[in-house]
Formats: C-alpha cells, sequence, structure tokens
C-alpha cells in the first residue's frame, strides 16, 4: 500500500502525511492539472530534502566524539577500558544506514510509493477496499483454516527434498510458511 499523500495550502499539491484535509475532489484537479510527472519530481524532492536534512542534522552528531561509548556503554554494559570493536560496529551502522538512504533502490521505491499512494488516496474506492478485505477475511482465512492440514501435508511433500529428508523440519517450516501467509493476509487486510 502507497504511502498517503494529501493537499497542503498555498498552492502546494502534496505531502505525505501532511495532516491537512482537503475535499477528494479539489485533490482530483489538482493531480489531474499536474499529472503524474509532476508528482514523481515533486516526490524526488522530497526525499532528497529528507536525505540531505538527515545527513545536516542526524549524521553531525552520531559523529560526535564519545556518542559510540556512551550508546554502547549502556546498551552493552561494558567496562569503561576503550574498546576499539564497539565503535567500529556503530560506525558500521552508521554506514550501513547512509548507504541504505542514498541507494537507487530506496529513492526509487520511495517516489513510486508517495505517488502511488497520492494516486491511490485521490480515487480512494471504499466499495473495492471493503470487497479486498471481504475476500480475504471472510473467504482466503476461511479457506486456510478448513484446509490447513491439507495444504499442510502438500507443503511437507515438497519441503521434504530441501529438508534432507527430516520431516519435523519439513513441518515446522510448512507452518511457519502458513503461519507468514496468514499474518501477510491479515496486514494487508489492516492497511485497507
Amino acid at each position: 500500500m502507497g504511502l498517503k499523500a494529501i493537499e497542503c495550502p498555498d498552492g502546494v499539491c502534496h505531502s505525505h502525511h501532511g495532516g491537512h484535509a482537503v475535499p477528494r475532489t479539489a485533490m482530483q484537479q489538482n493531480l489531474q492539472t499536474h499529472g503524474r510527472e509532476w508528482c514523481e519530481r515533486l516526490a524526488e524532492r522530497i526525499y532528497e530534502m529528507s536525505v540531505d536534512t538527515y545527513s545536516q542534522t542526524v549524521m553531525p552528531s552520531l559523529h560526535a566524539s564519545g556518542w559510540q561509548r556512551r550508546h554502547l556503554d549502556w546498551e552493552f554494559k561494558l567496562a569503561e577500558k576503550s574498546s576499539e570493536p564497539d565503535e567500529t560496529l556503530v560506525e558500521g551502522i552508521i554506514n550501513a544506514t547512509e548507504s541504505f538512504l542514498r541507494s537507487s533502490e530506496v529513492h526509487r521505491l520511495f517516489i513510486q510509493e508517495l505517488v502511488q499512494g497520492t494516486f491511490d488516496e485521490a480515487k480512494e474506492d471504499h466499495l473495492r477496499s471493503k470487497a479486498v478485505k471481504s475476500i480475504i477475511e471472510e473467504e482466503i482465512m476461511d479457506m486456510l483454516e478448513k484446509r490447513e492440514n491439507e495444504l499442510l501435508d502438500r507443503l511437507v511433500e515438497k519441503l521434504l527434498k530441501g529438508s534432507q529428508g527430516d520431516l519435523d523440519i519439513a513441518r515446522q517450516s510448512a507452518l511457519e510458511g502458513i503461519s507468514e501467509v496468514k499474518k501477510l493476509l491479515l496486514n494487508h487486510s489492516e492497511s485497507l
């Protein structure tokens, strides 16, 4: 499901989680006027500003002297003696976070989610959402409950080779798989 996005005052079309309530017709009209390409450029700019803000405000404090020591002393109850591994660990976490935020894939997904969320919100179809929710909660979940043993047996059979013939491992993996599918379905249903 896309991030929600709505119109903001002063002629700006939308910003995610802006908190302003506007009539859906006004959103639809603005989106038709500007078009998808304009929304993508705006989403791209929002992402760039977010990463820049993070880099300029959060990153300097993370690199400040003593930050790693204070946090790791609390987190891992480290002794007062100096420890290079803990600083290396935190540096790695900081670098991984920065790389993640600057990755082109995260950038692309953010823009896609924000723009798609904006258009989804503008044309939100409560009947369609209700239908999907009903299918998941009343049909698919019911079918999974009624046919769980049959499904479990088929899955165990498929997983036996990958578990080197260990029936218990195959069964546990199958149960976890079914449980994960149920959670995914319920999460999707709740998000509608």
